[in-house]
């Protein structure tokens, strides 16, 4: 269905071109003085007989009336109109992004800038003006209309593949984890056995982390994240981070030091994406040190400023990328093998969600003695604490106090049969069906406790299965879990209108998964 909407929208632009080849150019002209009309008139027709269609109107709110048709290919606007001027045209949301070109008797360069800065696509000075002048002028102003259209078109189809991309990477992300988390079930494994799953378990949380990191990169761009901002203290959203950043620092066999004030530092903020920023800068350094490196990361309160910095004994940046080392999609040769890999999308994401939280982060480096990245936030005064404001204590998952009947549905059979002998070592009773319609037949036959749910299933999608199972009595109280690629906001928003109770993004901590089941468990006894 996408590549079929992707295609009719080439073929409707293709069809737009080629419609303008064949029939005159529609220029709609906004000139309060008659003169100057009949000047253009004439140069137009000079350009060719029947090339151009042009409309004159000699008023501001004319010109208002006949833009909002959006029926001319290209807008010549006169800089003076009466009370009004071109500019305040240029500003008006009808003509954002359109063809334009100013046309002013005055040759003022301050005008042209203004002019400029406002989308106009040029600027032409009346007296100075010939055919040839300005058939180029109208040729160039509709070229740069098509090339700014192709080149967003071509940003949607990025984020539109980057979203497609994330999701189908975590499909197979999915069973290796469940795989991997079965193993660990086992009891009598060998050393090395252990080592082999603490192997595969970084590097599935590696991959898990790049993957966030290539979907996230493009919301920030385009705007589409949304910070959840509450009060949090800095040394929760630190600790969590050298969580996830420990086990690839004891690989390298890093030396970290740490270093926290004994009084808290507030901020208000996200702490998921605060803590994104922690790790991917714990992580930078682990990447550009040699085995057996030094880490910094300490943190302190500088005024109104909360300040973390991050300094290590690696490489170090050359003076020629310094410059650049928050561009997206770049990285240094810091090495000839490339060892250290990565995308290039790290320090950008961290750079973007730090000017989101108002903040500013900066880069010393010198090239073979190592680097430190210093981010500043402002502080948050703190207020009398209430029991929500303080952070919630973590929770070891602990195992479920009786068996569920749980439904699988996902149309990934290695995925689903991972997870089906994962909750059946956890004592579950579990059904799996492969497509939405057997799913909705096994829910009705089997009246499962729990339905664990794709959202991406052949023939019905997760979504109208789950609206399905609430609208049948007998299923109304099932929980309804989402195990899905998709994890942006509007996905979950719109399986909360579906009617499922949780979300998880695949791959899934099987731990949040015990916890929902383990509270299932609980209301059941």
């Amino acid at each position: 269905m996408l590549n079929s909407t992707k295609a009719r929208k080439a073929d409707l632009s293709t069809a737009s071109e080629t419609d303008m080849a064949q029939r005159p150019v529609r220029v709609l002209l906004v000139e309060d003085d008659e003169d100057d009309y009949r000047l253009t008139r004439d140069l137009l027709q000079e350009i060719g007989e029947g090339r151009f269609a042009l409309e004159w109107v000699a008023s501001y709110a004319a010109a208002v009336e006949a833009m909002t048709r959006q029926e001319h290919d290209v807008y010549l606007v006169d800089y003076r109109l009466g009370r009004h001027d071109g500019l305040e045209l240029l500003h008006e949301p009808f003509l954002v992004g359109k063809p334009v070109i100013m046309l002013t008797g005055l040759d003022d360069r301050d005008v042209d800038l203004k002019a400029m800065e406002a989308g106009a696509a040029d600027y032409l000075v009346k007296g100075k003006i010939d055919a040839p002048l300005l058939e180029r002028s109208i040729r160039y102003a509709i070229e740069r209309k098509r090339s700014e259209e192709a080149l967003k078109d071509a940003d949607r189809r990025k984020d539109e593949f980057l979203a497609m991309l994330s999701h189908e990477l975590r499909n197979p992300l999915a069973p290796i984890l469940n795989a991997l988390q079965l193993l660990q079930l086992q009891k009598g494994e060998t050393p090395r056995q252990q080592k082999a799953q603490a192997i595969i378990e970084r590097q599935v949380g590696q991959l898990t982390h790049l993957v966030d990191d290539l979907l996230d990169v493009s919301r920030t761009v385009t705007g589409r994240i949304q910070l959840c901002r509450e009060q949090i203290a800095v040394r929760n959203i630190v600790e969590r981070a050298l969580e996830t950043a420990r086990p690839l620092i004891d690989q390298r066999k890093h030396e970290l030091t740490v270093s926290l004030p004994p009084d808290p530092i507030w901020l208000y903020g996200d702490a998921a994406r605060l803590e994104q920023v922690v790790t991917n800068l714990l992580t930078n350094a682990v990447k550009y040190t040699n085995e057996g490196g030094h880490i910094w990361l300490s943190v302190q309160q500088e005024g109104d400023k909360a300040v973390l910095r991050v300094r290590d004994t690696g490489l170090g940046i050359t003076p020629a990328f310094l410059p650049h080392v928050f561009d997206l999609f770049t990285q240094a040769e810091r090495s000839s093998d490339r060892s250290q890999g990565g995308l290039g999308i790290g320090l950008a994401l961290v750079k973007r969600l730090v000017e989101m939280h108002e903040g500013t982060i900066e880069v010393f480096s010198t090239l073979g003695q190592g680097s430190e990245f210093v981010v500043s936030l402002p502080v948050d005064l703190p207020q009398a604490l209430s029991p929500k404001t303080q952070p919630p204590p973590t929770e070891i998952a602990k195992p479920t106090r009786a068996a569920l009947r749980v439904l699988i549905v996902d149309d990934n059979v290695d995925a689903a049969s991972a997870l089906e002998m994962l909750l059946q070592a956890s004592g579950h009773l579990v059904r799996v069906a492969h497509t939405g319609p057997t799913g909705l037949e096994a829910a009705l036959d089997f009246r499962p406790d729990v339905v664990l749910l794709d959202i991406g299933l052949p023939e019905l999608d997760g979504w109208q299965v789950a609206k399905r199972i609430r609208q049948q009595p007998i299923l109304h109280d099932i929980v309804l879990v989402a195990m899905t690629g998709y994890g942006q906001n509007t996905d979950r928003q719109r399986s909360q209108k579906a009617g499922f109770d949780h979300h998880l993004v695949k791959p899934v901590d099987f731990g949040k998964l015990r916890q929902i089941l383990a509270a299932v468990s609980k209301t059941a006894v």
